[in-house]
């Protein structure tokens, strides 16, 4: 028994969370209880519309690709102690800047895919770093700056669609991308392409940089205390301008990822919000790169799933924001299913001492 409760201790985190999100489809499904629909018809119409076929697992595992590369990118600056909400703005000009390399340049494949894919990485970088100059130079708060930095993208972008390299079609849209940038499909038929080991090796990258790295161990010493870290000698102002253009790189190649896996080019309103998804896929992922995969699986499965849902099930399509929503309260209410997690597995005189030491 003691084993037992220790696991349990050990893994209160993971626990939390998988707790925070159960909690939160729970509560959405009194919603729908409420509103006199049947819950479990609704799951098993959302199960059905996210792997219910090769087609639709295809299609959630596409959708899985930009939001796992994009909660990357919120994870390693969050690491550091950089929270970049602009993930968004990085993701549509990294997309921008390679659909333009993508039609414009006359390459082999060889070369064009890797140029493309690095154009985007490398526009979404840059950018991040606006707000990584007015944080350590200017003592800007970051969550502020990539906020407001999220529109002047958004709208240079339709700006480029709409009035400088626009075709003609009923959605703005810049020319196709060349075959030789394109991402190939795996599986014919469906939307699964290459993007998928490009995700793969984003996660093990991660993964290495910031476990198995002596700068990955300084930019999590950065993030979990600045001063210490200062005191020891680490560059805190420059781990942290890293950690800024490497996430802005991981949003800009989320996005030029999308183009050439899925797209073939830039369209007006190209991203359904990964950006700002990503920030809670990395949250519920723990800020672990294996647990971003299994998070962005999750919120990949409400995009497919969710259309399903609404068609047979007669639930607005909405309610995909409201279960992001209901999980991020869910999640951020987590010390307080904390408190009750440790009072089950170690006794509420325990957890009242050590809460008590704490304070």
């Amino acid at each position: 028994m003691h084993r037992i409760r220790k696991f349990f201790l050990k893994q209160q985190p993971v626990f939390i969370t998988i707790i925070a999100v159960l909690l939160a489809f729970v509560i959405v499904g009194l919603i729908l209880a409420a509103t006199g629909r049947n819950p479990f018809n609704a799951v098993y119409f959302f199960v059905r519309g996210a792997f219910g076929n090769m087609f639709n697992t295809t299609d959630t595992i596409s959708r899985v690709i930009p939001l796992t590369i994009a909660g990357i990118a919120f994870l390693v600056g969050a690491q550091s102690s950089v929270f970049n909400v602009g993930i968004e703005g990085q993701l549509l000009l990294g997309a921008m800047a390679s659909a333009v390399v993508g039609y414009i340049v006359k390459l082999p494949a060889y070369i064009h895919l890797p140029l493309m894919l690095l154009a985007g990485a490398l526009a979404g970088g840059l950018y991040a770093l606006i707000p990584a100059w007015l944080k350590t130079k200017r003592k800007v708060n970051e969550i502020l700056s990539t906020i407001m930095l999220n529109y002047p993208a958004t709208y240079f972008t339709h700006f480029l669609v709409l009035k400088v390299i626009p075709i003609e079609g009923v959605v703005p849209a810049t020319p196709f991308i060349e075959e030789t940038a394109r991402l190939p499909i795996l599986i014919e038929g469906t939307q699964l392409h290459a993007g998928v080991f490009v995700m793969i090796m984003v996660v093990i990258f991660a993964y290495y940089l910031l476990y198995k790295t002596s700068l990955g161990y300084e930019m999590r010493a950065v993030g979990y205390n600045k001063t210490a870290a200062r005191f020891h000698g680490i560059p805190v102002e420059k781990r942290m301008n890293f950690a800024f253009f490497l996430s802005g790189m991981m949003a800009g190649l989320a996005g030029a990822v999308e183009v050439a896996g899925v797209h073939y080019r830039f369209l007006d309103q190209f991203s359904p919000g990964y950006g700002f998804d990503s920030i809670t896929v990395a949250l519920v992922g723990l800020l672990n790169p294996f647990g971003v995969v299994i998070s962005a699986t999750l919120f990949g499965a409400l995009k497919t799933g969710i259309l399903e849902m609404s068609v047979y099930s007669g639930i607005p399509r909405q309610l995909t924001t409201l279960i992001n929503g209901i999980v991020v309260l869910c999640v951020a209410a987590k010390d307080m299913l904390g408190g009750w997690y440790a009072r089950i597995f170690r006794g509420k005189d325990t957890y009242e001492a050590q809460k008590e030491i704490s304070q």
